[in-house]
């Protein structure tokens, strides 16, 4: 079964698929997503399109119109694919924030430290899929939180293993 990792970086979330056996395909640049053909029939889509022109990270340099509008086409090319594929699942993910303004709100939202993994990005998913089970008790502060700013945004953009893993079990 085909799954689509788009704009898939390492391949960090699509993973688990890989390691069960799944025939995943990772797009990513040089590749561009938007002149992507139909690949034929696809089980399920991850697209975590870049998000540094939606991020909290942003909003002292907002993007401008031509950065917005690039960003959003990438956005277009994951969303189109998932509607010309017609997979069983589609998600794609983006820190919450500039994203929802155009797509309205995320269908799940979650933090990093509630799968396990360090940081406190808090993260949105748009799409058709089953939210995956949270692993770590709600808390108001994770211990792996060093900043004081409330929307810090760790460097690191890989998914991390623990979220990644759970989307798996909840979409397999």
């Amino acid at each position: 079964m085909i799954v689509l990792d788009l704009c898939g970086g390492t391949g960090s979330w699509s993973r688990p698929y890989a390691e069960a056996g799944y025939d995943v395909r990772v797009v990513d640049l040089p590749q561009d997503v938007r002149l992507l053909e139909h690949p034929g029939y696809v089980h399920g889509i991850l697209a975590a399109p870049p998000c540094t022109r939606f991020s909290y990270a942003r909003n002292r340099y907002p993007a401008g119109p031509d950065e917005l509008r690039d960003a959003l086409s990438i956005v277009d090319a994951c969303i189109r694919l998932a509607v010309v594929c017609q997979p069983k699942w589609f998600a794609l993910e983006n820190p919450v924030n500039l994203l929802r303004r155009y797509l309205g709100p995320p269908a799940w939202k979650f933090y990093q430290w509630e799968y396990g993994d360090a940081g406190h990005k808090p993260t949105g998913l748009w799409g058709k899929f089953n939210p995956p089970m949270k692993t770590v008790a709600p808390r108001t502060k994770p211990s792996t939180w060093k900043t004081k700013k409330e929307n810090a945004v760790p460097t690191d953009a890989i998914t991390p293993p623990g979220f990644a893993h759970a989307f798996f079990e909840a979409n397999p």
